[in-house]
């Protein structure tokens, strides 16, 4: 009976306890941007957008992988921003034939510099390009803790060159944010990437409408 009792206020401890423990195991995003906007961002309106393919920059390319994906949620997620992404065809038949491109791949020079991206930029009918470089992507704790950390840089410059948006992005996401992370490694990552782009692309300001007549 005594052990039965003991049992007993054992289990109601630990229903008490796993509340906190739960609300103690952080927010399910946290970020720490550093961006710069210049006012022609706000001039130009750019509308269309070539994004070009994201740089993994990362110790050990654990990101590259996934580079496809992010990319993908770049140029869908750039939508809600009220920009309109280029087809990554048409980007890519541009860069191919970019010889700036090939010869800052081969120094391995990041595309997503400023000074380097203004040459690549109007290669195609973009009003701006937008290149993104990863270069912390730390998923050793994705299983245990559903937890990726990571830091990235990104750069849109206008088609004539000039800067328009220029930053970095680092911290933490968990996959499935407030919600419940998917079973699979390879789902949890890519939940994270969800996250970490609405994350980005909420530093970017939304295009604006065009002033009234």
């Amino acid at each position: 009976m005594l052990h039965r009792l003991f049992r007993l206020r054992c289990l109601a401890a630990a229903l008490v306890l796993f509340p906190l423990a739960a609300c103690q195991s952080g927010p399910p995003v946290r970020v720490f941007p550093a961006f710069e906007t210049a006012p022609a961002l706000a001039t130009l309106r750019p509308a269309l957008v070539a994004v070009l393919p994201v740089e993994d920059g990362s110790e050990g390319r654990r990101a590259t992988p996934f580079l496809p994906f992010l990319r993908q949620e770049l140029n869908r997620q750039i939508l809600d921003r009220r920009y309109s992404p280029l087809a990554e065809a048409s980007v890519d038949a541009a860069i191919r034939a970019s010889a700036e491109y090939a010869a800052a791949k081969t120094r391995g020079t990041p595309i997503v510099e400023p000074a380097v991206l203004q040459k690549l930029a109007g290669h195609s009918s973009e009003d701006a390009t937008l290149a993104v470089r990863i270069e912390l992507w730390d998923n050793s704790s994705l299983v245990s803790s559903k937890r990726l950390y990571f830091r990235l840089r990104a750069t849109l410059v206008a088609s004539s060159g000039q800067q328009l948006w220029y930053g970095n992005l680092g911290g933490e996401v968990k996959a499935g944010g407030s919600g419940a992370a998917p079973l699979d490694k390879d789902g949890m990552e890519r939940s994270c990437i969800e996250i970490l782009v609405r994350e980005l692309l909420e530093q970017l300001p939304a295009r604006s409408a065009p002033a009234p007549q």
